[in-house]
């Protein structure tokens, strides 16, 4: 049952969908189900159809899903993306031309991440990359993209609310923090990238020197955010999060190139904490006000 959890991304949209609501209550709006739900659709679709396109790479990384995800392809495709991406649109349309373009922006973002629609003589120049994952550096930059959106500009455009300075500052925050989980995925995953062809930073880095990176670039926000903590630009509360840059230091000395399967293990935990972290934050934002 848990193996079905995980393998299916249920996890992901569950987090997703709590961490959203949480930031909700941290920018002092109303949590707007709605918002909730298009975060929990949006993730899901997007993981799903993430399944069918690493068919070269999950062969090595994940065969078990691979197969699982080839037998309902149809299904995946055109239900569980399409539709799910349809409806979406259709629901974000009714708070705004602001949310339905958010929304549609993090749909394309996540079809052109999966899907290969670079043309071929574009291709050529960008080493063969057909999509958005294939690209170097892209492939760990994209995703966040999609993550920060999500999780902090839905909710405020599903309640008409403009964007601040605090609400830039924390995208950019979720997008540091969700860039730290695609880096420690492809570390897991550096075996089958390998053999795919795909670059990422963790397979062009030797694991000491993605561990540093990651630690480094951990510091460096963590400083950033105790900055605009302490000058009052967030609330106290935002002090919290600095268990997050902590946690990810500590998970990524962990991590070790002969230990794949314990990898596994630990990257799934890794988007359980951030999430119960980001919604601890907001019940902190809330009973602090």
């Amino acid at each position: 049952m848990l193996r079905y959890f995980f393998r299916n991304k249920l996890h992901l949209s569950l987090l997703s969908a709590l961490a959203a609501a949480s930031w909700s209550v941290y920018f002092e709006i109303p949590v707007n189900g709605w918002a909730i739900l298009t975060v929990f659709l949006l993730t899901f679709s997007i993981y799903q159809y993430n399944r069918l396109t690493d068919d070269i790479e999950d062969a090595i990384n994940d065969p078990d899903s691979l197969e699982r995800a080839t037998k309902s392809d149809i299904f995946i495709t055109y239900v569980i993306f399409y539709l799910i991406s349809i409806l979406s649109l259709v629901i974000a349309s009714r708070f705004g031309a602001s949310a339905f373009l958010a929304a549609a922006f993090i749909i394309v973002i996540g079809y052109l991440y999966n899907h290969k629609t670079i043309p071929l003589h574009l291709a050529k120049r960008l080493k063969g990359a057909r999509r958005l994952k294939d690209i170097y550096i892209v492939k760990n930059l994209t995703p966040p993209l999609d993550w920060a959106t999500a999780l902090i500009f839905l909710p405020l455009f599903f309640e008409g609310r403009p964007l601040s300075l605090k609400a830039w500052i924390c995208w950019g925050y979720v997008f540091i923090c969700a860039f730290f989980i695609e880096v420690m995925w492809d570390m897991r995953d550096r075996h089958g990238d390998l053999v795919s062809g795909i670059k990422t930073i963790g397979n062009t880095l030797t694991f000491p020197q993605t561990k540093r990176l990651l630690i480094a670039i951990s510091l460096i926000s963590g400083a950033i955010l105790f900055g605009f903590t302490f000058t009052k630009i967030l609330p106290a509360s935002s002090y919290f999060l600095l268990l997050n840059n902590v946690a990810v230091m500590v998970i990524a000395t962990m991590y070790s190139e002969h230990k794949e399967p314990f990898m596994r293990k630990i990257s799934d935990l890794t988007i359980v904490l951030a999430t119960v972290l980001f919604l601890s934050f907001g019940l902190i934002a809330f009973y602090s006000r």
